[in-house]
């Protein structure tokens, strides 16, 4: 009697594991992507070349936006130290 307890015991948690890894895999889902990088800006197509001028063009591609307006928040609060 007690072998068939263990089993049902058993088997009564593997599905109450299944059902909260279920469930907390669904809420990652609707929580989608991550707050703050829509406004990253995107990285441009790099080409196949190695050399340092084809090096130097793809750095020079890439768009950081307005670095001081981004850092102006930042700025400001160490000002307020």
């Amino acid at each position: 009697m007690s072998k068939a307890l263990l089993i049902i015991i058993v088997i009564i948690a593997a599905i109450a594991g299944f059902w909260l890894w279920n469930l907390n895999k669904s809420e990652q889902d609707l929580l989608g992507p991550i707050p703050g990088d829509e406004g990253l800006p995107q990285l441009p197509e790099v080409s196949s070349g190695d050399t340092t001028s084809q090096i130097q063009e793809d750095l020079n591609k890439i768009d950081l936006g307005d670095i001081d307006k981004q850092f102006e928040n930042i700025d400001a609060d160490l000002n307020s130290l």
